[in-house]
């Protein structure tokens, strides 16, 4: 699995008035997923919009996505829509993760466009996308056992060769699968500074080192 940062720009209206009326598609992707809000002029009504779906349909569905407080899958349309819901806690926002790749995968999915963080007002969710980011780490393919190991340029001692071992163990004891090979990860031009900043967070004490070391090889550098 790989993570390409996509920036999504958009036009004065929608700025200055906060409702997001354009949507440009990745016509790569075989599902999309977007937050199950249909109220007002949000990502998910323009994404309806783009593709001409029925706005009853996404409606319900998004309605139940809300009330179950999972992801659902919306197969009627095309690209398949995943719906995740609302949540304002962050303590949802790892088993939503998790449930939307299983969700994904259940589809024989391999590339995901996920729209969440394209058009954002007000507080910049750095922790969400923090934590997105360190649950897809575990999602990682056998090439991130070749990671280097802090400023490693050539050859380390034994003691750090032997920690790279002891981690490149618990990476791979850890990695869980998936059939995603790529997510495009929608951001907000306006935010590529708090994108990067929250990048350069994930090195901190209060996450582990598999943990780290998993998201950062599937980050694409952000555009």
């Amino acid at each position: 699995m790989k993570i390409c940062f996509n920036v999504v720009r958009h036009i004065f209206d929608e700025v200055e008035m906060g409702h997001k009326i354009f949507f440009r598609p990745c016509d790569d992707a075989d599902a999309i997923s977007a937050t199950a809000n249909t109220r007002g002029f949000t990502p998910l009504t323009a994404i309806v919009r783009w593709y001409q779906w029925d706005r009853e349909l996404i409606q319900k569905a998004a309605e139940e996505c809300n009330l179950l407080n999972e992801v659902i899958i919306v197969e009627q349309v095309k690209p398949t829509l995943l719906l995740v819901p609302k949540t304002r806690e962050v303590s949802e926002v790892a088993r939503l993760s998790e449930n939307l790749i299983e969700s994904a995968s259940q589809l024989d999915c391999k590339i995901l466009h996920f729209t969440h963080f394209g058009f954002t007002q007000g507080r910049y969710p750095a922790l969400e996308t923090q934590t997105i980011m360190l649950v897809l780490g575990y999602y990682t393919n056998p090439s991130v056992d070749d990671f280097v190991w802090g400023r490693e340029r050539g050859s380390i001692s034994k003691y750090q060769a032997l920690k790279k071992e002891r981690l490149r163990l618990d990476l791979a004891s850890s990695r869980k699968l998936a059939t995603l090979q790529k997510i495009v990860w929608d951001y907000d031009f306006r935010r590529a500074n708090s994108l990067r900043k929250s990048v350069r967070k994930l090195n901190s004490r209060k996450y582990s080192l598999v943990e780290y070391v998993g998201a950062m090889a599937l980050l694409d550098l952000i555009k």
